[in-house]
């Protein structure tokens, strides 16, 4: 039995060792970066295998155990740098963000719109917003006096709207084009910059790298104050996004709430990733972020309170 547990930890650890060699490949192979989408996993199951070559007592095995969580380890602390500071105790609330990837298919409309009074946020952003959403948009519309947008990405506000603006795939179909939607509100007086974001799916990982390209030229253009919230379809753990946040220099919002994926096709599921997300520049810090309920879509919401700051 000792030598059959020997053998499962060894070939647990090459095959361990081989998905972090791929993920670490992702920074010249963008198609490897879904492996590091799973990271944490990846990690929970190397600690599954150190318990057990404890068990077999092999010194060689516990080694290569322990130097593989290491290094697992050091990538997601490295992915969870970038994170929002946290608003002192008395910040006041600036501004309340909410984002959600409705799903195209979502008839849950009484539900969604409960849900958006309950949270009072200031600023909605959708994502996969259709004809069939019509009614939805029209009902939200009684709380958000501004919007832009009514399919694909659209952005709801409680304050005024000053400009507006879109940037689009490239040689795209118009259904799958938009990648970026951008507003500049006034906020009580102060000019904020906000954008929609809703990236290509790491199973596309050409597309996805070209969308994170455009997303890092458009955020380096802009002026700040700015803030991000979308669909950004990858976890902090990615190369794509750990660069992301190193390049522009923008603070993430969520970095461990799941929000995907909460259902396949009719079944209910448990979101284990988190790859909606709000992102602000060096002007604002966190009061707090939280994710809302199953309400139709295969993502959950997102809500962050952003504080200015001193």
């Amino acid at each position: 039995m000792s030598k059959a547990l020997r053998v499962i930890v060894a070939a647990g650890l090459v095959f361990g060792a081989g998905l972090t060699v791929l993920g670490v490949l992702a920074n010249w192979y963008p198609a490897l970066d879904i492996v590091n989408d799973g990271l944490p996993f990846l990690g929970v199951g190397v600690l599954a295998l150190l318990a057990l070559a404890f068990a077999t007592r092999a010194r060689g095995l516990i080694g290569a155990a322990s130097i593989l969580l290491a290094v697992i380890l050091v990538l997601l602390i490295t992915g969870l740098s970038g994170r929002a500071p946290e608003a002192p105790a008395d910040a006041a609330r600036f501004l309340r963000v909410a984002t959600f990837n409705l799903w195209g298919g979502n008839e849950h409309t009484k539900a969604i719109t409960d849900y958006v009074d309950r949270t009072d946020a200031d600023v909605v952003v959708l994502q996969e917003v259709r004809d069939i959403h019509k009614e939805l948009l029209a009902l939200l519309g009684k709380h958000y006096r501004y919007r832009v947008g009514d399919n694909g990405l659209v952005i709801l506000s409680k304050y005024p709207i000053l400009a507006d603006g879109r940037i689009d795939r490239a040689g795209e179909p118009p259904w799958m084009s938009l990648i970026i939607r951008w507003v500049k509100l006034d906020v009580n007086g102060k000019a904020v910059e906000l954008a929609g974001v809703h990236l290509a799916r790491p199973f596309y990982p050409d597309l996805q790298q070209g969308d994170i390209r455009t997303l890092t030229q458009f955020v380096l253009s802009q002026p700040r104050p700015l803030i991000l919230a979308g669909d950004f379809n990858m976890t902090p753990w990615t190369v794509k996004l750990k660069g992301f946040t190193a390049v522009t220099g923008l603070h993430r919002f969520n970095s461990f709430y799941p929000t995907w994926p909460m259902r396949w096709r009719h079944t209910r599921l448990l979101p284990f990733v988190p790859i909606d997300n709000v992102f602000a520049s060096r002007h604002f810090s966190s009061l707090g972020t939280t994710v809302g309920p199953y309400l139709g879509s295969d993502h959950r919401p997102v809500v962050a309170d952003i504080a200015l700051m001193k």
